[in-house]
C-alpha cells in the first residue's frame, strides 16, 4: 500500500510500515519537510495514497476531500507515546482492509474508531 505520513505523526510509524513492505513517503524527511497543508495534500492526490496525520485541518472535507484519496486517517487522541500511536494504526490495519476505508475519513481515538 502507498502511504503518506504527515510530519505530525511519529517517525517510528514510517519505519515500521516500510519494514512491513509498504511504500511510505514521510513528510518529515528533508525533501518534503515544512510543506504547507495544501502542498502536502497535492502529493497525496498525485501519489494516489493513503494519508495519515494528527493535523486536525485535514478533517475539513471542503479543503481536503477524502473521496479523492485512498483515505485519510486522522489520529485524534491527545498525548500518545510513539508506541501507542503506532499501535492504534496497526490495530486499525489489522481490522480493516484498504478497500473498506478508501476514500473515507477515518478518525482513530484511543478506544474507538470513526469512519465516514
Amino acid at each position: 500500500m502507498k502511504i503518506i505520513i504527515d510530519e505530525s505523526v511519529s517517525y517510528s510509524l514510517v519505519k515500521i510500515l516500510r519494514n512491513s513492505g509498504h511504500t511510505v513517503i514521510a513528510i518529515a524527511e528533508p525533501s518534503t519537510s515544512g510543506l504547507l497543508d495544501n502542498e502536502v495534500f497535492k502529493i497525496v492526490l498525485k501519489e494516489e495514497a493513503l494519508f495519515i496525520t494528527r493535523d486536525y485541518h485535514f478533517t475539513n472535507s471542503l479543503r481536503f476531500d477524502s473521496t479523492k484519496t485512498k483515505g485519510i486517517i486522522y489520529i485524534r487522541s491527545g498525548n500518545l507515546t510513539a508506541s501507542e500511536e503506532v499501535g492504534l494504526v496497526l490495530k486499525f490495519f489489522s481490522k480493516y482492509q484498504p478497500d473498506y476505508f478508501s476514500g473515507k475519513l477515518v478518525t482513530l481515538y484511543k478506544d474507538s474508531i470513526r469512519i465516514r
